[in-house]
């Protein structure tokens, strides 16, 4: 499994702002100071959501098919008679 730098970054903006508001003291004596901590994790939260929307696609697996080829097999009837030959697809 491969991560690309910008996951890497991402995941570790993520856990800084968990760290970080997990660490930071709460006072309630100021009423103003929760309406803009609010307002800080809104918008915080659209950016690193937007952020994490707009990343490109991973590119596609590529898979090798077998390797097929037609060929000239012949047909029998019920008794073992020989009546011809049909193309047949033979894959590995």
């Amino acid at each position: 499994m491969t991560l690309s730098i910008k996951k890497t970054a991402l995941a570790a903006l993520a856990a800084a702002t968990l760290a970080t508001s997990l660490t930071a003291p709460a006072f309630a004596n100021d009423g103003a100071a929760v309406g803009a901590g609010i307002a800080a994790g809104i918008l915080g939260g659209a950016m690193l959501g937007a952020a994490a929307a707009s990343a490109a696609p991973p590119a596609p697996a590529y898979y090798e098919g077998p390797e097929c080829w037609m060929e000239r097999r012949p047909m029998y009837d019920e008794d073992g008679n020989f009546i011809g030959r049909r193309r047949v697809r033979v894959c590995r």
